[in-house]
């Protein structure tokens, strides 16, 4: 009875005090979305990717005002969101803000290599960026794969990771197969000297189960278990122990889904007999996917998405085994959502390096550009509303005694310079002997805006001769 009229009074005290708080929380909202209108009117000239983050290679300058702007909101309403819920929200992991955001950029695979920084991301092909750090900026390069085996009936590549085995990049990648069903996919891998040239695809697939119109894959999936849909699998993710035994870890599709795990050979490819995978860990009543893995001492650490893609409850995942097969006795935590980070379904995540060699976690949320976070409650994957779309995000890791993986610190963006304004210019055709010296044209300015539309004008000059008689 003491606690609980102790509990009275102390609410009693307090009152007064909650109700100035509830005052402020509200007028910080109130100031956020009076910026956010704002810069509404700004937001213009972002390239939307498709359901499968279509886009068109340009570079990153055409949308460095967009892009600026956003950032612009996004700073607004996360710094109201952070002083508004101060309190409440202590010891979460908020401030987010995307380094790559002018076009989609989903399930992103980063990596470091001479040049700097290079990300792939789902969409035609294997879309392909690069940055000098990574926060950026990022612009883009040609997509990683201009063919692909002939098992492959789409160029739609979802979710691939990419890695150096020896003096040989590989990309591991998803492709749609006959023979699985609609979206039905086996994964393959192709090879590049240099990650920024084009990767040339081998004909036989890495994972593929039987019944696809497909050659025998190295790992055909033969035993799944009990209940296990038998369709098609994606999010290949490579991973070396440190013994260098290497292997790849992978989704199968449908519900239920499960993250499975099979040995490479030393070159990474699918080389030599055929051999069996193990599932590692399964969800029954939900999609388990993008699977990545470290080693901290003894210990694994397994980190996934779960959920639906399209909307806000999608969420990252973290189990540890100190058994690289079996996940039996792990438990689930979750490491990222949208109550403990503010961003609209953070997922997609595949672990990479930083600068200085820090282990640095690359992942995707649903970002809006004219509001910056997207609101709950939309499938973003079936409408164009907000012109949502998945942009990537990146972050240093650190880990609790226990081994339990969190985000130290969000990278900020580094955002291109600002474009110099270049005037129209028209495009003047002459037509006999002009009376003077033409003028040369002005130099281009170093980081020309996107041009305006050119004006094409015929000017006629008539010949140096005596003026004719006037009527």
């Amino acid at each position: 009875m003491s606690q609980v009229r102790s509990k009275v009074h102390t609410s009693r005290r307090t009152s007064g005090r909650t109700q100035a708080r509830r005052t402020s929380v509200v007028s910080l909202a109130a100031l956020a979305l009076a910026l956010v209108g704002t810069l509404l009117a700004a937001q213009s000239g972002s390239a939307a990717p498709g359901r499968d983050g279509a886009w068109t290679s340009q570079p990153a300058g055409r949308y460095a005002g967009a892009q600026r702007e956003t950032q612009q909101t996004w700073r607004a309403v996360q710094t109201a969101a952070q002083t508004a819920g101060q309190g409440a929200k202590a010891g979460k992991t908020f401030g987010a803000q995307p380094v790559l955001s002018y076009r989609g950029a989903a399930d992103p695979t980063v990596v470091r290599y001479p040049g700097g920084w290079l990300a792939v991301s789902t969409g035609p092909a294997a879309p392909r960026a690069v940055a000098p750090s990574p926060g950026g900026p990022w612009t883009n390069i040609p997509s990683a794969l201009t063919a692909l085996p002939s098992w492959a009936i789409s160029g739609r590549i979802w979710a691939s990771d990419l890695v150096q085995v020896g003096g040989t990049w590989l990309l591991y990648f998803s492709a749609e197969v006959a023979g699985l069903g609609l979206d039905g996919r086996c994964i393959g891998v192709a090879t590049a000297t240099d990650p920024t040239a084009t990767f040339v695809p081998d004909e036989r697939p890495v994972v593929c189960p039987k019944g696809a119109a497909a050659p025998a894959a190295y790992d055909k999936i033969k035993r799944r278990g009990k209940g296990m849909p038998k369709n098609g699998v994606i999010d290949p993710e490579y991973f070396k122990d440190r013994g260098g035994q290497q292997y790849l870890m992978y989704r199968t599709q449908s519900i239920p889904s499960s993250i499975r795990i099979v040995a490479l050979p030393a070159s990474g490819r699918a080389e030599g007999n055929p051999v069996r995978s193990t599932e590692m860990v399964r969800s029954n009543d939900d999609v388990i996917e993008n699977p990545t893995m470290v080693r901290r001492g003894r210990t694994y650490v397994l980190i996934t998405s779960e959920g639906y893609f399209g909307d806000c409850s999608y969420i990252t995942t973290s189990r540890r085994s100190v058994k690289i097969t079996d996940w039996s006795r792990s438990k689930r935590q979750v490491m990222l959502n949208q109550a403990k980070t503010g961003l609209c379904g953070p997922g997609g995540a595949d672990l990479g390096r930083g600068p200085n060699n820090e282990l640095m976690l690359f992942l995707h949320a649903w970002t809006c550009p004219s509001i910056g976070n997207c609101p709950a409650g939309v499938n973003y994957d079936r409408t164009s509303t907000y012109d949502a779309r998945r942009s990537m995000f990146a972050g240093t890791l650190k880990f609790t005694k226990r081994k339990a993986p969190r985000i130290a610190a969000w990278t900020t963006p580094i955002l291109p310079p600002p474009c110099t304004p270049v005037t129209p210019t028209a495009t003047v055709t002459v037509t006999g002997t002009p009376t003077s010296t033409p003028v040369p044209p002005t130099p281009a300015p170093a980081n020309p805006c996107p041009p305006s539309p050119t004006v094409t004008t015929t000017l006629t000059v008539a010949p140096t001769s005596a003026p004719a008689a006037r009527p």
